[in-house]
């Protein structure tokens, strides 16, 4: 069980994070976006990967399908989230950019018709999203922990690089032990290596 006071402060950070993401505009979330791929790309991590695992952006997220279209161009393998069971996911493959459809929730998902499950054993990198992050790689998510045990259990091989808007920066993020870090953090304006 979650200690209650660390509950409660991911809880007001979420809640202060995830609005101030929102308040931006859409014109800052693309330049923004395309300032951290920018960088992404840039990053040995980035082009020895042969696997990589995204997720398709909601609107108020930092914009993907660039990055999704060229990882599709240089012949890497690209997957998404599958999401399999309560706070459990798979990587399903992404075979092109046509093969993405509006799933529940709105959240954009690989069409079930063509949908192939990959061995998350083979992913090199994880682009991570999250509410929060700081300076020492800790990541606040969404809640549910699909990330978190994806990360530990099923991929702990891949490099973790957070993509976030300076606003989701923060002088700590709360943590408990199974909470999984990131090896690199890129926001519009800086990069900040954590880890190997």
């Amino acid at each position: 069980m979650q200690d209650s006071a660390v509950g409660a402060a991911k809880q007001a950070l979420r809640r202060k994070t995830t609005a101030a993401r929102k308040a931006l505009t859409a014109g800052y979330r693309q330049s923004a976006s395309a300032k951290m791929l920018t960088m992404l790309y840039a990053q040995p991590a980035f082009e020895t990967a042969q696997t990589i695992f995204l997720y398709a952006s909601m609107a108020d997220e930092v914009q993907l399908d660039a990055l999704m279209e060229r990882c599709l161009a240089l012949g890497k393998m690209v997957c998404l989230p599958l999401i399999t069971g309560p706070g459990t996911m798979e990587a399903a493959v992404l075979p092109s950019m046509a093969a993405l459809v509006t799933g529940k929730f709105g959240i954009r998902t690989i069409d079930p018709a063509c949908r192939q499950v990959l061995d998350a054993r083979t992913i090199d990198l994880i682009i991570v999203p999250g509410a929060a992050f700081d300076a020492a790689g800790r990541r606040l998510g969404l809640g549910a922990g699909y990330y978190d045990r994806f990360m530990a259990e099923r991929a702990p091989q891949a490099s973790r690089i957070a993509l976030t808007f300076d606003c989701q920066m923060v002088d700590e993020v709360p943590v408990e032990p199974h909470d999984q870090m990131v090896n690199l953090v890129i926001t519009e304006t800086k990069l900040l290596k954590v880890s190997d």
